[in-house]
């Protein structure tokens, strides 16, 4: 279950300006599925079980966790573990372990071994292995006044967390291993950051850690004692990228040059990738053996480390190509806010295939990254203008480029098997045990949760539940942590938003199990967001929430977000709607779709209530104006005449 907190907490930069649409499924030639569906259920999975664990979030700062609990899958709502003060630190983390044969990809055993935390300075530790005697939370170092911490995840023969933490007592920073026992000193690790850990060769025990020098600026190679060498790599401390999967290789990425540097024999090869990569969030991914990025010419390419082997995957420019979005073993999907396209990583692809573009009132609904072996699942929706209801479609793209859509439904989330080949060029690298899918949605994405058959993903499973307005996905897009859900006896514990009053509670179900699905905290609900992190990134609000809205800035150019305003809209019935502040630093606003009850005319509002900016007249249509980022685009991409960015100035 390790990640299903993790998923809540790194998930969906992309929380609160607007959505767009991607076509209806007649448009892009969906396949709808017969109305007619078979009944699949999971077998239970053999192995270690482990316990479960969640926590109440604090919707101050977006995902973090004011406390921590930990349950068992025979008793979900009885509490074995009640920790309520975990403000050292945002979130709790967790280990896993597993059985790896490397000679063929196959993986057994595999479960959540500990939860980690930091609660009154100090470090604990939680065996989450299921045995006859209830876990029990140990300190995890001898380390106990510690601050400024934060967990580093190392994924190397299942994951392990390393934390980093200041010692105010020694003034010292130390570097902590969820193995540590009360007694253990912590490692010495001054003005170091911890970027992988080293090996002989993939599969043998760890004997060091990959390192870079922020006084030297230099990386470093260190045993386990902390006694480290200085490699010569010019490169950064942000310019690691990712190890090379089966290997002891790690990459580096500098202005536009590919470094691989060999951990074990500390052999560097140096890279050109010819053409220069495009600026911005998203350009570059790692997966597999390859390094993807987006080139300045607007082409997507790919760079075999191996062989140092250069490919263009785009078959021609496109303005449009801004964003690398997944993969599956034999596609990269990529695109932008509105539009999802697929192409062969090998380059053979004439065109791309488009899974969905958007209009104003249809598109795809999350930005995902569920690429799962052969498949991509992704979510699309439709708005009904006429009673501006909203009506989900989870889709599946296949190998063929088939996709097939299932109406009323929407993808929560995929689960593992504890055993398995591991397949480290789609985006979920190991082997799926179970999707979770919500059927007969809702507006908000509330509905029936069901546990899915991965073999037959748009049939019917089982139906552990239904609860209405909470927006399942929501923190689960966009996540490193979607390929880490490890249930315990069939259960796991997802996050969900209630979209109609912004708050996230934390909820049990068992996909073994029909009525399972258990409501684990009941947050207070917020009348309005106005604090949180800066997430949104100029994303489209229906991407994430049945909502209306969008960003506003200091000027039509769109140069720097203007805080403190607010959008009113007078509708020509006379009636007029205060949209509300959403989460971010102010510069974002959304309203409810039911809320636009015809033609509007929209204002921008200063703190004193004064129309600083207005549009001409009431020519905004309703509900097919409800997202304002489509045609209030920045850099000139604007659509449907309208001027540029709304802003806080004419």
């Amino acid at each position: 279950m390790k990640t299903n907190l993790q998923q809540l907490l790194f998930a969906s930069t992309s929380l609160l300006l607007i959505g767009c649409g991607g076509g209806s499924s007649n448009e892009y030639n969906y396949t709808p599925q017969e109305e007619k569906q078979t009944l699949y259920k999971m077998a239970p999975q053999e192995g270690t079980q482990n316990y479960l664990f969640y926590g109440e979030t604090n919707p101050k700062s977006l995902g973090a966790l004011n406390n921590v609990r930990i349950i068992g899958s025979d008793a979900p709502q009885k509490i074995l573990i009640d920790n309520n003060d975990t403000s050292d630190i945002r979130y709790p983390v967790s280990s896993t372990t597993m059985i790896y044969n490397t000679t063929n990809n196959h993986y057994s055993n595999l479960y959540v071994k500990a939860v980690s935390y930091l609660s009154g300075s100090k470090a604990y530790v939680v065996p989450m292995q299921k045995g006859s005697t209830p876990p029990v939370a140990i300190q995890n170092s001898s380390a106990g006044t510690l601050s400024d911490a934060g967990y580093t995840k190392i994924d190397y023969l299942g994951t392990t967390q390393y934390l980093v933490a200041h010692d105010d007592e020694n003034n010292e920073t130390v570097l902590i291993t969820p193995d540590m026992g009360p007694n253990d000193t912590p490692v010495h690790f001054e003005n170091k950051k911890l970027l992988s850990v080293t090996y002989p060769s993939y599969g043998e025990a760890i004997d060091g850690y990959l390192v870079y020098d922020n006084d030297l600026r230099k990386v470093q190679k260190c045993d386990l004692s902390m006694q480290c060498q200085t490699i010569d790599i010019n490169v950064g401390s942000r310019d690691f990228e990712a190890d090379v999967a089966g290997t002891t290789l790690s990459t580096f990425i500098d202005d536009n040059r590919l470094y691989t540097l060999d951990k074990a024999t500390l052999e560097i090869k140096d890279i050109n990738l010819s053409v220069n990569i495009a600026s911005g969030h998203g350009t570059t991914s790692f997966q597999g053996k390859s390094f993807y990025f987006i080139g300045e010419d607007q082409n997507l390419y790919s760079v075999d480390v191996l062989s140092s082997k250069i490919t263009k995957i785009t078959p021609q420019a496109d303005e449009r190509l801004e964003r690398i979005r997944g993969f599956t073993t034999d596609y990269v999907i990529f695109g932008s806010d509105t539009l999802l396209q697929a192409a062969k990583k090998d380059g053979s692809s004439s065109t791309p295939v488009t899974l969905v573009e958007n209009t104003r009132t249809s598109g795809y609904k999350y930005v995902t990254n569920y690429g799962i072996g052969d498949v991509y699942l992704f979510v699309t929706y439709n708005l009904d203008t006429t009673t501006n209801d909203t009506q989900y479609q989870a889709c599946v793209f296949d190998k063929e480029a088939k996709i097939e859509c299932k109406e009323n439904s929407f993808w929560v989330g995929a689960t593992l098997k504890k055993e398995g080949e591991r397949n480290f060029e789609s985006s979920f690298t190991y082997a799926p045990y179970a999707y979770v899918r919500v059927d007969n949605t809702d507006n908000f994405g509330g509905g029936d949760l069901k546990a899915i058959d991965p073999a037959h993903p748009l049939d019917d499973g089982i139906t552990m539940g239904s609860i209405a307005s909470y927006n399942f996905q929501t923190f689960l897009t966009n996540s490193r942590y979607i390929d880490e859900t490890i249930d315990g006896d069939g259960g796991v514990i997802f996050y969900a938003k209630n979209d109609e009053n912004f708050h996230v509670d934390a909820f049990y179900f068992n996909l073994l199990k029909e009525n399972s699905l258990v409501q684990l905290t009941n947050t207070d609900p917020l009348p309005d967001v106005t604090q949180g992190r800066d997430h949104c990134h100029g994303r489209h609000c229906m991407i994430c929430h049945n909502l209306g809205g969008g960003k506003i800035y200091t000027d039509i150019q769109g140069s720097r977000s203007a805080y403190g305003y607010r959008i009113r809209l007078d509708f020509e019935d006379g009636t007029q709607t205060l949209a509300d502040v959403a989460k971010g630093k102010g510069e974002n606003f959304s309203l409810p779709l039911k809320k636009f009850v015809g033609n509007f005319k929209a204002n921008v509002i200063d703190q004193n209530g004064t129309v600083v900016n207005n549009s001409a007249g009431y020519y905004h249509e309703g509900i097919q104006s409800a997202d304002c980022n489509y045609c209030h685009a920045r850099d000139g991409k604007t659509r449907y005449d309208a001027p540029g960015v709304i802003s806080a100035t004419r």
